[in-house]
């Protein structure tokens, strides 16, 4: 259900550039690229890129430091101290291929840390992991999310685990993008280059000590919806070892493409610069809503292969522009703050002025080498500072409530024979994937179902709640890509159920967790089509005040088969037709069969 095909179009576009939904497969059909071009860089071993990338950036810079169990992971230098001090740690990341974003922003006065992904891929939710746990601090931590689907589930996943184990995390998902209508979309904007002005304040915050988390969290989710960002392209972009990514033809431009090569709103002639920030400023204006009587943040963005006389230019017409629409700009910058590699195209930002505080957040010192300072183009005022919001309490450390030998074999009898059910319906899955979306959804969960059949052999099952991190991590390492970070989140979020105890009340709590997790994290809403209108149904029911399963087992049963009559709006399924969309959700199915199987396995076994 997840998985893409390894190559698609005779192996011209990698899989482990498309499974985690930054690309979409539009942007790979639209126009296949011509087998025999390369597109020539300077590089050692293309799959080395990355990692010789950061050896670069961080032993040219005394700032940051590479985090000693990961080297994909950059840490401010100081970053014990820092933390020891009880400030707020601050945790980006993604895909490499938009640097600076995000190890160039690590450093005092911005990130404590980074984590980098392979190019335009998420990083796995271990590497997140690890960057929160050597930036640990008694001021809690903040994950800021450029909202991809992959971003979101893996930094998501990990940012449940850490919660689960006491630690104050909170998540920030940044999406500014307004090319494209997302009104009827339920993954929303995505993300761009809002994100750097964000972390800026953000970072300039936490350095000061004066803010708690969730202070700055407040400030940062109100800078992401007063901001709005929308790009141009003349040429694509193109990854180590491969050509470009899609044709162009030389006398179009593409309005609204994506950072990861993801289509736009349109193709059209290409037209002057002029015209070309005009188009862009006006869709600003409409979507941001700033005016004369209010200030802003103007963000002139090189996607990385655009020359300095063309930003040159950008820059000027965006100047003009608002001086010719009485628009005043308070703080101007210019140059390649998050790119997509080589991309021939510039991105405009702006960001209303709702607090003239922000400026002096903007104006900090930080030692972040990848930051270009802002200028300033017109005399800044004062202003009362933001509304501050309220820290909350660190919940205690729990590995969760431990099981009776009794309980533990039944719980290994229920584990077995879940496997087996997802083992015996793997062609029945496939088959339902197949009529609208990949065809591997059976054997997506047969090969997770083995492999933790294989696990349970040696496992001693101590609490629930560390039996389903088990199982999660077996989702994740074994199956791995969206599917498995989808997976191994619910059953992260669905173990918080089980710290204090296991009741009937506990595996209810369970679902909705589970359910909320995937909603939070994935996009996915009821009515989507997809595996969340399983767990909608069972927690609707329980909601009702339902107590007894077979009656939410209905439920979760008829909400999955109802999913026949639904136009997928998440998920791979939503890049095909409607038409072909009318048998059951592979993945609700799949939910609903481990539901009654898990129900059955408890019955059988009753004394």
């Amino acid at each position: 259900m997840f998985k893409l095909p390894a190559y698609l179009y005779a192996g011209r576009v990698l899989y482990s550039q498309i499974i985690d939904s930054r690309i979409p497969l539009a942007a790979v059909i639209r126009s296949p690229r011509q087998m025999s071009t390369i597109t020539k860089k300077f590089v050692n071993d293309p799959k080395n890129a990355v990692d010789d990338a950061l050896d670069g950036l961080v032993n040219a810079s005394e700032s940051i430091t590479f985090d000693k169990n990961c080297r994909r992971v950059v840490l401010r230098a100081d970053y014990a101290d820092y933390c020891a001090k009880g400030k707020v740690a601050l945790i980006a990341g993604g895909g490499s291929g938009h640097e600076p974003y995000a190890a160039g922003y690590t450093g005092p006065g911005m990130l404590t840390a980074a984590v980098a992904g392979n190019v335009f891929a998420s990083p796995p939710s271990r590497h997140v992991s690890a960057a929160l746990n050597s930036t640990s601090s008694k001021g809690g931590s903040i994950l800021f999310i450029i909202n991809y689907t992959g971003d979101r589930l893996h930094f998501g996943l990990a940012a449940e685990r850490y919660k689960a184990s006491g630690n104050d995390v909170r998540v920030v998902t940044i999406a500014d993008d307004v090319a494209i209508d997302s009104a009827m979309s339920t993954v929303g904007r995505r993300g761009l280059a809002a994100a750097v002005l964000v972390l800026k304040v953000a970072g300039a915050m936490a350095e000061s000590g004066k803010f708690s988390a969730a202070e700055i969290e407040a400030l940062s989710n109100k800078i992401n919806k007063h901001a709005g960002t929308m790009g141009v392209s003349l040429y694509p972009c193109s990854v180590p070892g491969q050509g470009k990514m899609f044709d162009m033809p030389n006398d179009m431009m593409e309005v609204g493409l994506g950072i990861h090569g993801e289509p736009g709103c349109r193709r059209e002639a290409i037209e002057n610069a002029h015209k070309i920030v005009d188009t862009i400023m006006t869709r600003l204006q409409k979507i941001v809503q700033f005016t004369k009587d209010e200030p802003i943040v103007l963000l002139v963005n090189n996607l990385g292969g655009v020359s300095q006389i063309e930003m040159g230019i950008i820059k000027s017409e965006a100047v003009k522009w608002c001086h010719q629409h009485n628009i005043k700009i308070a703080r101007i910058l210019c140059g390649a703050y998050m790119t997509s590699l080589d991309g021939h195209g510039i991105s405009l930002t702006v960001l209303r002025l709702f607090d003239y505080e922000i400026l002096e957040f903007l104006d900090a010192p930080t030692s972040a080498p990848g930051w270009q300072r802002a200028d300033k183009l017109g005399k800044a005022e004062t202003a009362p500072s933001a509304d501050k919001g309220q820290s909350i309490t660190v919940q205690t450390s729990s590995k969760g409530v431990a099981l009776t030998k009794e309980q533990a074999d039944l719980a290994k009898k229920c584990v077995t024979a879940v496997c087996n059910k997802m083992i015996s319906m793997e062609s029945e899955l496939n088959a339902l994937d197949g009529a609208a979306g990949d065809g591997d959804c059976g054997s997506t969960f047969a090969h997770a179902s083995k492999a933790i059949t294989e696990r349970m052999k040696t496992y001693e099952i101590s609490s629930a709640q560390q039996l389903l991190f088990s199982i999660s991590e077996v989702f994740e390492q074994e199956v791995g890509g969206t599917g498995g970070a989808l997976y191994a989140l619910m059953l992260s979020a669905a173990s918080e159920a089980f710290e204090k105890s296991i009741t009937s009340k506990d595996f209810a709590a369970a679902l909705q967790k589970a359910s909320q997790a995937v909603q939070i994290y994935g996009g996915a809403k009821p009515g989507d089509r997809t595996l969340v209108d399983a767990l909608h149904g069972a927690v609707e029911k329980i909601k009702s005040g339902e107590t007894q399963w077979d009656s939410i087992l209905e439920a979760a049963t008829k909400a999955a088969q109802s999913t026949a009559q639904m136009k997928a709006r998440a998920g791979r399924a939503s890049y095909t037709a409607k038409e072909v969309q009318t048998k059951p959700d592979a993945g609700a199915v799949a939910i609903a069969a481990f539901m009654q199987t898990l129900l059955d396995t408890i019955k059988s076994n009753a004394h």
